[in-house]
């Protein structure tokens, strides 16, 4: 029997090599439930007591329960399995890695629940990462969202409106349009709910993960604009989302005064936004430097 800390040795092994690379294979011999879509990213690995459970950026979790006889192993893509293949329970692979689990007694794969969702809620979304989707269908989804204050980063998680669009390409949409995560619903014209539909659906059909532009890029530097790429945990549950605050400032109300944020004047034109984002910058400029002339 592994110990605790066996495991928890054996997790962060596994949290290194395969954590932010896409999944090659995935084998759940025996498992009924959801598998996570052909290259979906491993977002987490983690542990509650003796179970490891991974997380993939399409929503999709696998836990195992150990136990007394399970065990995880972990194997470069070509060296030799410690154990009998026949007592694999699941198998993934990411490139330059295999990890195996062995003998675990429960194994079994969910989707995440989205607190969002509702059985009246109009089902599930079109799959984007498909060719030949209704994308009028989606910008016609996007623009009827029931929650007018909801940040899109949020929206396009949601299965009701599409479906078929993992994590990482959500922060690889918002960054290409250049659009805030943090941008609202209510905010957003029909063309940019267009071009936003249309570009996600070119990135779920792309191979976005082999070199994404901002997804696991924290604290590097943004190939557009050579502003530090920035990463926070949102939404419910959470999920890792990247982004250029530099580039990615449109319609982020955020950057707006509190004043204009009172009454009907809110500005929404993206002209509009980076002239008041300009003008804030300019005076935290000023303001830097009169401090540093006070001081000599």
């Amino acid at each position: 029997m592994l110990s605790s800390g066996k495991i928890a040795h054996t997790a962060a092994a596994m949290r290194t090599a395969l954590v932010g690379l896409p999944t090659l294979r995935f084998d759940a011999m025996s498992t009924i439930g959801p598998a996570p879509v052909e290259r979906s990213v491993i977002e987490s690995i983690t542990v509650k007591r003796r179970e490891i459970l991974v997380q993939w950026d399409d929503g999709i979790v696998l836990s195992t329960a150990l136990r007394l006889s399970g065990e995880w192993h972990l194997y470069r893509t070509d060296e030799m399995w410690r154990k009998e293949t026949y007592r694999a329970r699941v198998v993934i692979e990411v490139e330059g890695w295999v990890a195996v689990c062995f003998d675990a007694p429960i194994v079994e794969t969910y989707r995440q629940p989205d607190r969002k969702r509702h059985p009246q809620s109009g089902g599930v979304g079109p799959n984007i990462s498909q060719p030949n989707t209704d994308l009028s269908g989606c910008t016609q989804r996007l623009l009827d969202y029931r929650y007018a204050d909801a940040m899109i980063a949020d929206v396009l998680m949601d299965e009701t409106v599409v479906s078929g669009f993992g994590n990482v390409a959500r922060s690889e949409t918002l960054w290409a349009v250049g659009l805030s995560p943090f941008a609202k619903m209510a905010d957003l014209s029909y063309e940019d709910c267009a071009v936003l539909v249309e570009t996600a659906s070119r990135i779920a059909q792309s191979d976005h993960e082999a070199s994404p532009s901002v997804y696991g890029r924290n604290g590097q530097r943004c190939n557009r604009c050579h502003g530090t790429i920035e990463f926070k945990s949102v939404g419910h549950p959470r999920r890792n989302l990247y982004w250029c605050p530099e580039c990615q400032g449109r319609l982020d109300r955020r950057l707006i005064p509190n004043q204009l944020l009172q009454g009907d004047h809110t500005p929404t034109h993206p002209a509009e936004l980076m002239y008041i984002a300009d003008a804030i910058a300019a005076r935290k400029r000023r303001k830097i430097f009169d401090d540093l002339h006070q001081i000599g």
